[in-house]
């Protein structure tokens, strides 16, 4: 619209000639979707089914703790002591499956935790849930990729299947994303596997096969194979395998401070019940206390703060649930000495305050059982008990407002309980068997042989994660248009299985319904190779490649980003040249770039929009602006043929 110009003078216009641009969105952004060690940026269990960008290992790390150690079946040694063999078994794979993303070249990802090491109930309902797992993604727009590494832990019924058919589902309903499966370890045929996944959406699921082979740094400790330790098939002890006096000594105390390791999980299991952790105990009865201020409420809270000096009491105690080691136990009672009792004296001091300002109110210190051991100093005897404290001001008439005075000194205490009880025997017990283990592994040759051994054994992983990895290489360095095989694996020994020549023509061609597993094979003097490129549709001449199906949603996603500021403009012909020309802009860039076949662009691609092209006067009228786009996508030379002859002499 001309300006209304009144004043004289000279005016400046610039008219906009070319077309707006598309972006090309990202491609291999994958969203990795299992267990995790923890889920806690600020407080614990805040990043549960939160999906949350990381860029790095080191940032997995920081917001959802390492991997889990994996299970020590059983350890073997021969006649001389040396070390045989060991058959390990992971716990969870999220996170070394992780490891091999990013080894294998993958860079921005999604993590979403769906429940902690501790919590796991292994169930689809953890996965698949509203707000839960797959569906905590539907409204995170950059993730392009979904993987499932620990979904084979899920064994009840149809659960590992019902998780791949929920990710096929929003793959499908979403369009800007496809889920990479792995085929259960002792399926690598895949036939259970074609007969769970369904038929719905294939085109947006691609299947690997095998589980890969593979040495990932593991952290051992003696705790992992004390009771499978066998040696040739004679079950021993790590005792047993020496007779050096000092040795055995170290063992011993070894073992000692395993046992009070226990102890201390236990004692804080006890007192966390069932919460992620003694604070979060401590959070929920505040919350009580604040959903109704009651003396009842309070009672509540001051007792479970007194319990902590019990579960002490007991620890340092002479009878059942005693440390074992001399020196730890020696230890924590010192620090009952010099750090509990003052911390406890003045909780005593509040504790009688409110015994004696709030008539309901009675004290919990010395109920319902009284820690007696003689470092406590008899604080907790009625007699020699500390006085009462001054914090409840007498303008403080209900019981409510002298609640309310009293309870920032409680919170005071909790955070003192809170850090000394995490310090100085959580950790502090945590500590002292890391340092018995070092001390072992430098004195015991047999020791070190054992944990260098199991170390160096080989773990099995599902294919996912390294694949994703290829994924987001190969976009990298090629193109989302070429297809990510031929590609050869880091960090990988070797598939779990080969197989026959007949096996990958099953694999590859499913002459019943089109599921093609993609195989995972080695090659000699190559390394481990993926080596298939189709997707779960692989009889579909459309959507049979993985290259053309990512291809398409890179196009559709991009395209649609773009279009968006159209939206509500007039649907004339003004508007069609425009939105046709930044398409097609668009499609030609990627066919000099070679992902679009043909010899012209008009050969290779298409974009038509207009009235009588692919709109009616009525869909005008109705507010619809219908822009038809052809492709034609590369495809990858799946079979080489190569066709000799004889040919008669000619001189």
């Amino acid at each position: 619209m001309a300006a209304d110009y009144k004043t004289p003078g000279v005016y400046v216009e610039e008219i906009s000639k070319f077309p707006p641009s598309i972006a090309q969105v990202e491609t291999a952004i994958p969203a990795f979707i299992g267990y995790t060690e923890k889920a806690q940026k600020i407080k614990v269990g805040d990043l549960l089914n939160k999906p949350t960008k990381i860029g790095s290992i080191a940032e997995y790390v920081e917001l959802f703790g390492s991997g889990a150690k994996p299970k020590v079946i059983n350890v073997t040694l021969d006649d001389s002591n040396n070390f045989k063999s060991a058959t390990l078994s992971n716990q969870f794979y999220l996170f070394d499956s992780l490891r091999l993303f990013y080894a294998n070249g993958g860079g921005d990802c999604y993590i979403v935790s769906v429940a902690t090491y501790d919590t796991a109930g292994f169930t689809a309902s953890e996965f698949t849930d509203d707000g839960k797992g797959i569906k905590s993604l539907e409204t995170v727009d950059e993730p392009t990729i979904l993987v499932f590494p620990d979904n084979s832990l899920l064994s009840t019924g149809n659960h590992y299947y019902d998780v791949y058919q929920a990710a096929l589902l929003q793959c499908g309903k979403l369009m800007d994303r496809v889920g990479v499966f792995d085929v259960k370890r002792t399926d690598p045929l895949g036939v259970d596997f074609r007969q769970g996944i369904g038929v719905n959406n294939l085109s947006y699921g691609m299947a690997y096969s095998p589980w890969l082979v593979v040495n990932m740094p593991k952290t051992i400790g003696y705790r992992d194979f004390q009771n499978v330790l066998f040696k040739e098939t004679v079950s021993t002890t790590l005792s047993g395998l020496t007779t050096e006096a000092a040795i055995q000594a170290q063992i011993t105390a070894l073992e000692q401070v395993m046992v009070d390791g226990d102890l201390v999980k236990a004692a804080t299991n006890t007192l966390k019940a069932a919460k992620p952790s003694i604070r979060e105990r401590f959070n929920e009865l505040e919350a009580t206390y604040k959903g109704a201020k009651t003396t009842a409420n309070v009672q509540n809270l001051v007792s479970f703060l007194f319990d902590v000096a019990r579960q002490l009491d007991t620890l340092i105690s002479a009878g059942a649930g005693a440390l074992t080691n001399l020196g730890f136990k020696t230890d924590i009672a010192t620090q009952v000495t010099s750090t509990w009792k003052p911390i406890f004296g003045t909780l005593i001091s509040h504790d009688k305050e409110l015994a004696a300002k709030i008539n309901a109110y009675s004290t919990r210190f010395d109920k319902p059982v009284v820690p007696t051991a003689a470092e406590w100093g008899g604080i907790f005897v009625v007699a020699t008990s500390p006085a009462e404290s001054v914090i409840i001001q007498a303008s403080a008439i209900s019981v409510a407002d002298k609640l309310d005075q009293m309870f920032p000194s409680l919170r005071t205490v909790f955070e003192d309980i809170n850090a000394t009880w995490t310090g100085s025997v959580v950790n502090a017990v945590a500590k002292l068997e890391s340092d018995r283990h070092a001390g072992l592994l430098q004195s015991s040759s047999i020791y070190k042989t054992i944990i260098t051994g199991i170390q160096n054994t080989d773990t099995n992983i599902p294919p996912s994660g390294a694949v994703a990895g290829i994924y987001a290489f190969v976009d990298r360095t090629r193109g989302v248009w070429k297809a990510p095989a031929n590609v050869s694996l880091s960090n990988v020994i070797r598939p779990n299985d080969s197989f026959t020549a007949s096996q990958l023509d099953a694999l590859n061609v499913d002459v019943n319904a089109g599921k093609s597993i993609n195989a995972i094979r080695s090659f000699t003097g190559k390394g481990t190779l993926v080596f298939g490129a189709r997707t779960l549709a692989g009889n579909d001449n459309e959507w049979r490649y993985v290259s053309v199906r990512r291809f398409f949603n890179m196009v559709e996603e991009s395209t649609k980003k773009a279009s968006e500021q159209f939206v509500f403009e007039p649907n004339d012909a003004n508007t069609w040249v425009k939105i046709q020309a930044m398409i097609e802009n668009f499609l030609n860039t990627l066919w000099r770039v070679g992902a679009l076949q043909g010899g012209k662009p008009e050969q290779a691609f298409y974009v038509a929009v207009g009235l009588g092209k692919t709109m009616t006067p009525l869909d005008i009228l109705e507010g619809r602006m219908i822009i038809e786009i052809g492709m034609a996508v590369v495809r990858p030379a799946e079979f080489i043929i190569l066709r000799f002859s004889h040919k008669m002499a000619e001189s």
